[in-house]
Protein backbone atom coordinates (compact mmCIF):
# COMPACT_ATOMS: atom_id res chain seq x y z
CA UNK A 1 0.00 0.00 0.00
CA UNK A 2 1.23 3.39 -0.83
CA UNK A 3 2.36 5.87 1.94
CA UNK A 4 -0.53 8.28 1.46
CA UNK A 5 -0.22 9.41 4.99
CA UNK A 6 2.72 11.23 3.83
CA UNK A 7 2.19 12.31 -0.12
CA UNK A 8 3.06 15.52 -1.22
CA UNK A 9 1.99 17.77 -3.75
CA UNK A 10 4.61 15.78 -6.47
CA UNK A 11 3.48 12.27 -5.02
CA UNK A 12 -0.04 13.23 -6.10
CA UNK A 13 0.91 14.59 -9.73
CA UNK A 14 3.15 11.38 -10.13
CA UNK A 15 0.49 9.28 -9.14
CA UNK A 16 -1.29 7.94 -12.36
CA UNK A 17 -4.58 6.91 -10.62
CA UNK A 18 -4.75 10.31 -9.04
CA UNK A 19 -4.31 12.10 -12.45
CA UNK A 20 -7.12 9.56 -14.16
CA UNK A 21 -9.34 10.31 -11.53
CA UNK A 22 -9.11 14.05 -11.61
CA UNK A 23 -9.41 13.59 -15.25
CA UNK A 24 -12.99 12.15 -15.08
CA UNK A 25 -11.30 8.73 -16.40
CA UNK A 26 -10.42 6.68 -12.96
CA UNK A 27 -11.93 3.48 -11.71
CA UNK A 28 -11.18 4.39 -7.99
CA UNK A 29 -13.85 6.61 -7.49
CA UNK A 30 -14.45 6.13 -3.65
CA UNK A 31 -10.46 6.25 -2.75
CA UNK A 32 -10.23 10.23 -4.31
CA UNK A 33 -13.22 11.02 -2.93
CA UNK A 34 -12.80 9.78 0.87
CA UNK A 35 -9.25 10.86 0.82
CA UNK A 36 -9.31 14.44 2.20
CA UNK A 37 -11.20 13.27 5.11
CA UNK A 38 -8.96 9.91 5.50
CA UNK A 39 -5.64 11.46 5.60
CA UNK A 40 -6.63 15.67 6.64
CA UNK A 41 -3.03 16.24 6.76
CA UNK A 42 -2.21 15.75 2.99
CA UNK A 43 -6.17 17.82 2.32
CA UNK A 44 -4.00 20.91 1.32
CA UNK A 45 -1.36 18.95 -1.34
CA UNK A 46 -4.26 17.21 -2.49
CA UNK A 47 -6.25 20.15 -3.41
CA UNK A 48 -3.09 21.60 -5.05
CA UNK A 49 -2.46 18.40 -6.95
CA UNK A 50 -5.93 18.71 -8.36
CA UNK A 51 -6.22 21.96 -9.33
CA UNK A 52 -2.86 22.24 -11.30
CA UNK A 53 -3.49 19.04 -13.04
CA UNK A 54 -6.98 20.20 -14.23
CA UNK A 55 -5.26 23.20 -15.22
CA UNK A 56 -2.89 22.16 -17.31
CA UNK A 57 -5.47 19.24 -18.68
CA UNK A 58 -3.01 17.02 -20.50
CA UNK A 59 -3.81 14.05 -22.40
CA UNK A 60 -0.94 11.87 -21.12
CA UNK A 61 -1.23 9.33 -24.46
CA UNK A 62 -0.64 12.21 -26.45
CA UNK A 63 2.67 13.49 -25.24
CA UNK A 64 5.85 12.80 -27.53
CA UNK A 65 9.37 12.04 -26.32
CA UNK A 66 9.75 15.53 -28.33
CA UNK A 67 7.49 17.45 -26.39
CA UNK A 68 8.69 15.92 -23.19
CA UNK A 69 12.17 16.96 -23.56
CA UNK A 70 11.32 20.65 -25.34
CA UNK A 71 8.68 21.78 -22.64
CA UNK A 72 10.75 19.86 -19.41
CA UNK A 73 14.20 21.32 -20.60
CA UNK A 74 12.56 24.73 -21.11
CA UNK A 75 10.53 24.88 -18.11
CA UNK A 76 13.60 23.25 -16.06
CA UNK A 77 15.95 26.13 -17.26
CA UNK A 78 13.55 28.72 -16.04
CA UNK A 79 12.89 26.87 -12.87
CA UNK A 80 16.33 26.10 -11.96
CA UNK A 81 17.41 29.99 -11.92
CA UNK A 82 15.04 30.32 -8.47
CA UNK A 83 12.98 32.69 -7.71
CA UNK A 84 15.36 35.51 -7.48
CA UNK A 85 16.71 34.27 -11.16
CA UNK A 86 20.58 34.46 -9.57
CA UNK A 87 21.41 30.88 -10.48
CA UNK A 88 20.54 27.22 -10.62
CA UNK A 89 18.81 25.36 -7.79
CA UNK A 90 20.38 22.25 -6.44
CA UNK A 91 18.03 19.64 -8.59
CA UNK A 92 19.45 16.28 -9.19
CA UNK A 93 16.14 14.78 -11.08
CA UNK A 94 17.07 17.15 -13.78
CA UNK A 95 20.07 15.37 -14.98
CA UNK A 96 17.32 12.28 -16.06
CA UNK A 97 15.32 14.42 -17.96
CA UNK A 98 17.82 14.81 -21.09
CA UNK A 99 18.32 11.44 -23.61
CA UNK A 100 16.68 8.62 -21.64
CA UNK A 101 19.17 6.29 -21.63
CA UNK A 102 17.61 2.97 -21.16
CA UNK A 103 14.20 1.96 -20.20
CA UNK A 104 14.45 2.41 -16.55
CA UNK A 105 15.89 5.94 -17.27
CA UNK A 106 12.39 6.55 -19.46
CA UNK A 107 10.26 5.73 -17.25
CA UNK A 108 11.66 7.61 -14.50
CA UNK A 109 11.96 10.78 -16.41
CA UNK A 110 8.50 10.74 -17.39
CA UNK A 111 7.10 10.55 -14.15
CA UNK A 112 9.53 13.86 -13.30
CA UNK A 113 8.35 15.07 -16.67
CA UNK A 114 4.49 14.99 -15.05
CA UNK A 115 5.60 16.96 -12.13
CA UNK A 116 7.28 19.76 -14.39
CA UNK A 117 4.78 19.11 -17.08
CA UNK A 118 1.85 19.86 -14.80
CA UNK A 119 3.56 23.25 -13.19
CA UNK A 120 4.52 24.23 -16.52
CA UNK A 121 1.13 23.70 -18.35
CA UNK A 122 -0.48 25.04 -15.82
CA UNK A 123 1.58 28.36 -15.62
CA UNK A 124 1.63 29.35 -19.42
CA UNK A 125 -1.97 28.33 -19.54
CA UNK A 126 -2.35 31.15 -16.11
CA UNK A 127 -0.21 33.53 -17.97
CA UNK A 128 -1.57 33.11 -21.44
CA UNK A 129 -5.03 34.58 -20.21
CA UNK A 130 -3.45 37.46 -18.74
CA UNK A 131 -4.10 36.37 -15.24
CA UNK A 132 -1.79 35.91 -11.87
CA UNK A 133 0.50 33.41 -11.41
CA UNK A 134 1.91 32.67 -7.73
CA UNK A 135 4.11 29.80 -7.09
CA UNK A 136 7.69 28.87 -5.87
CA UNK A 137 8.23 26.57 -3.12
CA UNK A 138 11.87 25.92 -4.68
CA UNK A 139 10.57 24.21 -7.92
CA UNK A 140 7.02 23.37 -6.47
CA UNK A 141 4.12 25.37 -6.98
CA UNK A 142 1.75 26.42 -3.72
CA UNK A 143 -1.01 28.61 -4.73
CA UNK A 144 -2.52 29.32 -7.88
CA UNK A 145 -4.63 32.39 -8.22
CA UNK A 146 -6.57 33.42 -10.82
CA UNK A 147 -7.55 37.04 -11.13
CA UNK A 148 -9.78 38.39 -14.02
CA UNK A 149 -11.25 41.59 -15.03
CA UNK A 150 -14.38 42.11 -13.79
CA UNK A 151 -14.28 38.46 -11.68
CA UNK A 152 -13.42 38.08 -8.13
CA UNK A 153 -9.71 37.13 -7.10
CA UNK A 154 -7.90 34.27 -6.38
CA UNK A 155 -10.38 31.62 -7.76
CA UNK A 156 -9.47 28.56 -9.37
CA UNK A 157 -10.99 27.29 -12.70
CA UNK A 158 -12.10 24.25 -13.41
CA UNK A 159 -13.17 23.23 -16.84
CA UNK A 160 -14.77 20.06 -18.22
CA UNK A 161 -13.57 19.12 -21.53
CA UNK A 162 -13.64 15.46 -21.29
CA UNK A 163 -17.05 13.55 -22.53
CA UNK A 164 -17.97 12.11 -18.58
CA UNK A 165 -19.19 14.14 -15.23
CA UNK A 166 -16.37 15.47 -13.57
CA UNK A 167 -16.15 15.13 -9.73
CA UNK A 168 -15.15 18.70 -7.29
CA UNK A 169 -14.58 18.57 -3.87
CA UNK A 170 -15.09 21.85 -2.45
CA UNK A 171 -13.15 22.94 0.55
CA UNK A 172 -16.48 23.65 2.95
CA UNK A 173 -17.41 19.46 1.99
CA UNK A 174 -19.67 20.28 -0.97
CA UNK A 175 -19.71 18.12 -4.14
CA UNK A 176 -20.53 19.18 -7.53
CA UNK A 177 -20.75 16.96 -10.28
CA UNK A 178 -19.71 19.68 -13.56
CA UNK A 179 -21.40 18.35 -16.57
CA UNK A 180 -19.46 18.01 -19.82
CA UNK A 181 -18.75 21.81 -21.77
CA UNK A 182 -19.40 23.29 -19.03
CA UNK A 183 -17.08 24.94 -16.30
CA UNK A 184 -16.88 26.33 -13.03
CA UNK A 185 -15.07 28.97 -10.72
CA UNK A 186 -14.63 28.34 -6.86
CA UNK A 187 -12.25 29.84 -4.12
CA UNK A 188 -9.34 27.41 -2.83
CA UNK A 189 -10.72 28.31 0.36
CA UNK A 190 -13.77 29.64 1.73
CA UNK A 191 -13.47 32.72 3.31
CA UNK A 192 -15.98 33.89 5.92
CA UNK A 193 -19.77 34.97 4.42
CA UNK A 194 -21.22 33.43 1.95
CA UNK A 195 -19.84 30.36 -0.10
CA UNK A 196 -19.97 31.82 -3.63
CA UNK A 197 -19.30 30.09 -6.76
CA UNK A 198 -19.76 30.79 -10.67
CA UNK A 199 -21.15 28.25 -12.83
CA UNK A 200 -20.93 28.44 -17.02
CA UNK A 201 -23.13 25.15 -18.31
CA UNK A 202 -24.62 22.53 -15.82
CA UNK A 203 -23.77 21.29 -12.79
CA UNK A 204 -25.25 18.80 -9.53
CA UNK A 205 -24.48 21.04 -6.65
CA UNK A 206 -24.73 18.74 -3.15
CA UNK A 207 -24.25 21.27 -0.57
CA UNK A 208 -22.88 20.84 3.00
CA UNK A 209 -24.93 22.73 5.24
CA UNK A 210 -23.42 24.90 7.23
CA UNK A 211 -24.28 28.33 8.71
CA UNK A 212 -23.38 30.44 5.34
CA UNK A 213 -25.29 30.44 2.95
CA UNK A 214 -24.09 28.89 -0.53
CA UNK A 215 -24.46 30.85 -3.89
CA UNK A 216 -24.60 30.47 -7.41
CA UNK A 217 -24.03 32.78 -9.85
CA UNK A 218 -24.74 32.11 -13.27
CA UNK A 219 -24.67 35.32 -15.38
CA UNK A 220 -27.44 37.63 -13.31
CA UNK A 221 -28.82 34.52 -11.88
CA UNK A 222 -28.38 33.84 -8.49
CA UNK A 223 -29.20 30.44 -6.90
CA UNK A 224 -29.24 30.84 -2.81
CA UNK A 225 -29.22 27.74 -0.33
CA UNK A 226 -27.95 26.72 3.19
CA UNK A 227 -27.66 22.54 2.24
CA UNK A 228 -29.89 20.93 -0.28
CA UNK A 229 -29.12 19.01 -3.46
CA UNK A 230 -30.24 21.00 -6.74
CA UNK A 231 -28.89 20.99 -10.44
CA UNK A 232 -28.28 24.49 -12.70
CA UNK A 233 -28.08 24.06 -16.33
CA UNK A 234 -26.96 27.79 -17.57
CA UNK A 235 -25.28 27.20 -20.99
CA UNK A 236 -24.36 30.11 -22.79
CA UNK A 237 -26.39 29.27 -25.78
CA UNK A 238 -29.51 28.26 -24.15
CA UNK A 239 -32.47 30.37 -24.18
CA UNK A 240 -33.68 29.76 -20.71
CA UNK A 241 -31.23 29.17 -17.24
CA UNK A 242 -32.85 26.29 -15.15
CA UNK A 243 -32.46 25.27 -11.68
CA UNK A 244 -33.89 22.33 -10.91
CA UNK A 245 -34.11 21.20 -7.20
CA UNK A 246 -33.41 17.41 -5.78
CA UNK A 247 -34.08 17.77 -2.07
CA UNK A 248 -34.32 20.58 0.40
CA UNK A 249 -35.23 24.36 -0.41
CA UNK A 250 -33.24 27.26 -2.53
CA UNK A 251 -33.95 31.01 -3.54
CA UNK A 252 -33.53 32.02 -7.07
CA UNK A 253 -33.52 35.51 -8.28
CA UNK A 254 -32.21 37.94 -10.47
CA UNK A 255 -28.82 39.80 -9.51
CA UNK A 256 -29.24 42.81 -11.96
CA UNK A 257 -32.76 43.14 -12.55
CA UNK A 258 -33.56 45.55 -15.68
CA UNK A 259 -36.01 48.06 -15.84
CA UNK A 260 -38.54 45.14 -15.62
CA UNK A 261 -38.46 44.29 -11.98
CA UNK A 262 -37.78 40.20 -11.63
CA UNK A 263 -39.48 38.77 -8.65
CA UNK A 264 -37.59 36.42 -6.76
CA UNK A 265 -38.51 32.55 -6.25
CA UNK A 266 -38.51 29.86 -3.41
CA UNK A 267 -38.54 26.32 -5.03
CA UNK A 268 -38.55 22.81 -2.80
CA UNK A 269 -38.17 19.13 -4.13
CA UNK A 270 -38.85 18.10 -7.35
CA UNK A 271 -39.79 22.08 -8.46
CA UNK A 272 -37.77 24.06 -10.91
CA UNK A 273 -37.56 27.93 -11.55
CA UNK A 274 -36.64 28.76 -15.33
CA UNK A 275 -35.38 32.12 -16.39
CA UNK A 276 -36.48 33.28 -19.97
CA UNK A 277 -32.90 35.81 -21.08
CA UNK A 278 -34.33 37.24 -23.76
CA UNK A 279 -38.02 38.30 -21.77
CA UNK A 280 -36.17 38.97 -18.33
CA UNK A 281 -38.89 36.54 -16.59
CA UNK A 282 -38.72 33.85 -13.65
CA UNK A 283 -41.30 31.65 -13.41
CA UNK A 284 -41.52 27.86 -10.88
CA UNK A 285 -42.33 25.09 -12.72
CA UNK A 286 -42.49 21.08 -12.05
CA UNK A 287 -39.18 19.13 -13.23
CA UNK A 288 -39.78 16.84 -16.29
CA UNK A 289 -38.91 13.38 -14.03
CA UNK A 290 -40.02 13.94 -10.36
CA UNK A 291 -38.63 11.36 -8.02
CA UNK A 292 -40.15 10.64 -4.63
CA UNK A 293 -38.41 12.02 -1.85
CA UNK A 294 -36.00 10.00 0.36
CA UNK A 295 -37.60 10.91 3.13
CA UNK A 296 -40.93 11.27 2.20
CA UNK A 297 -43.80 9.78 4.70
CA UNK A 298 -45.59 8.04 1.84
CA UNK A 299 -43.29 4.39 1.98
CA UNK A 300 -45.42 3.41 -1.36
CA UNK A 301 -48.52 4.79 -3.48
CA UNK A 302 -49.41 0.80 -5.02
CA UNK A 303 -52.32 -0.81 -4.40
CA UNK A 304 -55.84 0.95 -3.18
CA UNK A 305 -59.59 -0.42 -3.30
CA UNK A 306 -62.44 2.02 -3.47
CA UNK A 307 -60.22 4.89 -2.10
CA UNK A 308 -61.77 8.72 -2.60
CA UNK A 309 -59.64 10.11 -5.39
CA UNK A 310 -58.60 12.76 -2.67
CA UNK A 311 -56.29 10.84 -0.22
CA UNK A 312 -55.08 9.28 -2.98
CA UNK A 313 -53.83 12.40 -4.76
CA UNK A 314 -52.69 13.86 -0.61
CA UNK A 315 -50.24 10.50 -0.86
CA UNK A 316 -48.72 11.78 -4.35
CA UNK A 317 -47.94 15.41 -3.06
CA UNK A 318 -46.56 13.85 0.24
CA UNK A 319 -44.55 11.15 -1.60
CA UNK A 320 -43.07 13.90 -4.39
CA UNK A 321 -43.22 17.20 -2.08
CA UNK A 322 -45.41 19.04 -4.88
CA UNK A 323 -48.46 20.79 -3.64
CA UNK A 324 -51.44 19.32 -5.68
CA UNK A 325 -54.60 21.83 -5.87
CA UNK A 326 -58.35 20.03 -6.45
CA UNK A 327 -61.60 20.23 -5.21
CA UNK A 328 -61.86 17.92 -2.33
CA UNK A 329 -65.80 18.63 -1.80
CA UNK A 330 -65.81 17.51 -6.12
CA UNK A 331 -63.89 14.34 -5.83
CA UNK A 332 -64.55 13.08 -2.51
CA UNK A 333 -67.41 10.49 -3.98
CA UNK A 334 -64.86 9.60 -6.37
CA UNK A 335 -63.72 5.92 -5.27
CA UNK A 336 -61.05 4.24 -6.66
CA UNK A 337 -59.96 0.94 -7.39
CA UNK A 338 -55.94 0.89 -8.93
CA UNK A 339 -52.51 -1.24 -8.91
CA UNK A 340 -49.39 0.66 -9.21
CA UNK A 341 -45.93 -0.55 -10.02
CA UNK A 342 -43.40 1.74 -11.41
CA UNK A 343 -45.58 4.74 -13.12
CA UNK A 344 -43.97 8.33 -12.98
CA UNK A 345 -45.69 10.44 -11.27
CA UNK A 346 -47.40 12.03 -14.53
CA UNK A 347 -48.67 8.96 -15.55
CA UNK A 348 -50.03 8.01 -12.04
CA UNK A 349 -52.26 11.43 -12.75
CA UNK A 350 -52.66 10.55 -15.81
CA UNK A 351 -54.29 7.45 -14.76
CA UNK A 352 -56.16 8.90 -12.03
CA UNK A 353 -57.51 12.01 -13.86
CA UNK A 354 -58.88 9.85 -17.00
CA UNK A 355 -60.55 7.53 -14.19
CA UNK A 356 -62.91 10.25 -13.36
CA UNK A 357 -62.79 12.31 -16.45
CA UNK A 358 -60.55 15.12 -15.16
CA UNK A 359 -58.03 16.60 -16.23
CA UNK A 360 -54.41 18.38 -14.68
CA UNK A 361 -51.99 21.10 -15.28
CA UNK A 362 -49.04 22.58 -14.36
CA UNK A 363 -49.02 25.62 -12.64
CA UNK A 364 -46.53 27.66 -10.86
CA UNK A 365 -44.66 24.95 -9.39
CA UNK A 366 -47.99 23.24 -8.54
CA UNK A 367 -50.36 20.30 -10.20
CA UNK A 368 -53.66 21.84 -10.66
CA UNK A 369 -56.69 19.15 -10.88
CA UNK A 370 -59.85 19.80 -12.49
CA UNK A 371 -63.23 18.23 -13.04
CA UNK A 372 -66.60 17.53 -12.60
CA UNK A 373 -66.11 15.29 -9.91
CA UNK A 374 -68.26 12.17 -9.26
CA UNK A 375 -71.89 11.79 -8.92
CA UNK A 376 -73.41 10.79 -5.27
Amino acid sequence: MKPYESYTLEDFLEDESFRKWVQGRGKEEMRWLSFPERYPGQREAFRQAEALIRAANVDEDRISEKEIRTEVERFIESADRGPTGRGPTENPATHLLVGFADDDEAETGRRIFWKRWLLAAAAMLVLGAGIGWYYYEEYGVTTVAAVADNSPADLVTTRNDSGNPLNINLSDGSEVTLSPESSLRYPAEFEEGARTVYLTGEALFSVKKQGQTFMVHTGTVVTKVLGTRFVVSAFDNDRNITVQVKTGKVSVYVDKPSEKEVKGLIITANQAAVFEKSANQLSKTVVENPEKLPDGPVESILKYDEVPLPVILRDIEKSYGIPVQFDADSFWTCKITVAFSDESMYDKLSILCKTVSAGYEIVDGQIVVSGQGCSK
